[in-house]
């Protein structure tokens, strides 16, 4: 599956729609991911997954924190504990 990213938007076409990832800068260290939403029929895929690796990664690259204003982010780094050093939490 194929991540792609706009300012502020992280997304994937899926089989049932879209799914995205929506962040906002904060700071000049620091984004806000406040939105992550997958089509209903896609959930349980690691579609969500993708999105958020690729924020992290985003983030690593250019030396950001990620601070997790959407409920999933955290649920996420439980599991994914590596990219807990680019969180604000």
């Amino acid at each position: 599956m194929e991540i792609k990213h706009t300012s502020g938007r992280f997304y994937a076409k899926t089989e049932h729609g879209e799914a995205e990832l929506l962040y906002s800068k904060i700071d000049s260290k620091t984004i806000s991911v406040y939105h992550t939403f997958t089509p209903q029929e896609d959930r349980g895929q690691g579609v969500a997954e993708l999105l958020a690796t690729a924020v992290f990664e985003f983030a690593k690259e250019k030396g950001l924190k990620v601070k997790p204003d959407c409920p999933y982010i955290p649920q996420f780094l439980e599991k994914h504990k590596e990219w807990r050093k680019y969180s604000t939490d």
